[in-house]
């Protein structure tokens, strides 16, 4: 719930107050968007999700490397169990 939380402030934040996708904030809190958004919604891309704000694109090194891979078998994406996806997450996030 946490995770909830934290994405829908970065959410606020980046579309209400950062506004400008130049600056390094908006690529700052995308990034940190997306790495809540994946603890908060585990089984993104597969599954379901609430829809995000559309100025947020689906770019940046985090998300990239979670649903782009080359060799789709190495993609973060194929694993299921929530609490190991969530601790992925929390090594990338510190």
């Amino acid at each position: 719930r946490c995770w909830v939380t934290l994405l829908y402030k970065l959410e606020s934040w980046l579309v209400h107050i950062v506004v400008d996708t130049c600056t390094p904030e908006w690529t700052w809190g995308r990034d940190a968007f997306w790495i809540a958004f994946l603890a908060a919604y585990p089984d993104f891309p597969h599954g379901s999700w609430p829809l995000w704000n559309s100025r947020i694109s689906l770019e940046g090194a985090f998300i990239e490397s979670w649903t782009l891979t080359e060799d789709p078998e190495d993609s973060p994406a194929l694993i299921t169990d929530h609490d190991t996806i969530r601790a992925v997450i929390w090594t990338e996030f510190q």
